[in-house]
């Protein structure tokens, strides 16, 4: 058994040994030697990343992140190491395939994945070489033999040996084509172990979605997705201006929005699914500087304020030192009696010219909420997602005539800026 003696040694020796290959004048090498150093730095560069991925293993089946309160081992990955999120789980996924098991008797088992784990301790394939063989080998079928699965991974580390990932992926694709000519890749097994979604930051205040669909997942995100992405064109003919990625965006937040709306989604701390947003007193007053959401994502101030008047949307207001000096309640959303009442008033979206219905609608203030315009039907009418958010910046004013929305164009649409109505709207 190795002592920590042993351990704090090696440790030292192996910091030693990298501060003696750093000393090394590069500038007196010959060009065969500075290949063959540049060769040995990364055989050794991955042999270290196969005995961390030992470590994690190791971590992992002492159950330390639930020792430290961590959800995951990939959690107590990324705040040890400072880690992104995805390349924590990334490591604890090649520590799992490749590190060494133990039984509930404390018998040590070969890794999932034996050939590949050697290769990766050897130092002759990459980090992007183990996803793509445990990518491969999850899309086997279950129903192939042992040796057939074990045939197929010594295969792929045979090739990864030879090619880099992006040749290894075709070569994948391939031995997966063969051992698998009926497609019974597809089989809802299949899809049920693979199946997954991740959000995580960019750091940049965007955030990237990651998703593998199963068919029924996909079917549903197409149908709803594409049928609300269509173009908008402006109220003067002008082509949308949105590339169709940017169209695929505003339509899954369509969907987000619905579903905060429908007040259906499970309560969460007691209360029911709501987007929590935190400002300071100066901000909330000058309107000014950036919120922050409960999820740790960061908007401005005036954004925060222009969505906080939609359903299960909360703000609070704190001080300096973090007293909370005032919150939103639910008392600035429009009652269910309200809803029905716009609904049967407006018809959906009451933006001239738009049929979008009332299920995509949000409720919109005439004299915004947060300047102390009352929710009443007098002061509210029903804007599609894509309307709500231009409604501010395009020019455009809403006035209630006779309990009604009318709509007054910009200038540059129309300079006697003659007011207009949905027709949906206006009686005979």
């Amino acid at each position: 058994m190795t002592t920590m003696a042993q351990q704090t040694a090696a440790t030292a020796g192996l910091s030693a040994a990298v501060d003696e290959v750093a000393d090394v004048e590069l500038s007196r090498l010959g060009e065969d030697e500075l290949l063959s150093m540049l060769r040995e730095v990364e055989r050794s560069r991955r042999r270290l990343e196969a005995y961390e991925a030992r470590l994690i293993a190791e971590l992992d089946e002492r159950n330390l992140p639930g020792k430290y309160l961590m959800r995951s081992a990939a959690a107590l990955l990324a705040g040890v190491l400072n880690l992104p999120a995805a390349e924590a789980v990334v490591r604890v996924r090649h520590a799992r395939h490749l590190g060494r098991r133990v039984t509930v008797t404390g018998e040590r088992l070969a890794p999932l994945l034996p050939a590949t784990a050697a290769a990766r301790a050897a130092g002759s394939i990459t980090g992007q070489h183990v996803s793509v063989i445990i990518r491969t080998i999850d899309k086997l079928p279950s129903t192939l033999p042992v040796a057939q699965i074990t045939a197929a991974e010594e295969f792929l580390v045979e090739q990864a040996e030879q090619f880099g990932a992006t040749t290894l992926t075709r070569i994948a694709q391939r031995l997966l084509d063969t051992l698998n000519p009926d497609g019974t890749l597809t089989e809802e097994s299949y899809q049920r172990r693979r199946r997954f979604l991740s959000l995580t930051p960019a750091g940049d205040g965007m955030h990237r979605l990651t998703a593998d669909l199963d068919t029924e997942t996909a079917a549903l995100a197409a149908t709803v997705l594409h049928s609300l992405a269509a173009p908008q064109p402006s109220e003067n003919g002008d082509r949308d201006e949105r590339t169709s990625g940017q169209r695929m965006h505003d339509a899954f937040r369509s969907v987000l929005k619905l579903a905060l709306r429908a007040g259906r989604l499970p309560r969460s701390g007691g209360v029911p699914a709501t987007v929590l947003i935190t400002m300071t007193a100066d901000q909330f007053d000058s309107r000014t500087g950036l919120a922050s959401t409960s999820f740790g994502q960061r908007m401005s101030v005036d954004q925060a304020l222009r969505i906080a008047d939609q359903a299960s949307i909360a703000w609070i207001v704190h001080n300096s030192v973090g007293g909370i000096v005032n919150y939103g309640t639910t008392q600035r959303l429009a009652t269910g009696s309200q809803t029905l009442a716009l609904i049967a008033r407006d018809k959906g979206c009451a933006f001239p010219g738009c049929t979008s219905p009332p299920e995509w609608t949000e409720k919109h203030h005439v004299v915004p909420w947060s300047k102390g315009g009352r929710t009443d039907l007098d002061n509210l009418c029903l804007l599609c997602d894509w309307h709500h958010d231009r409604i501010n910046t395009g020019g455009w004013t809403i006035t209630m005539r006779n309990g009604l929305p009318w709509f007054t164009p910009p200038t540059w649409l129309d300079p006697q800026q003659q007011p207009r109505i949905n027709h949906r709207i206006q009686r005979e």
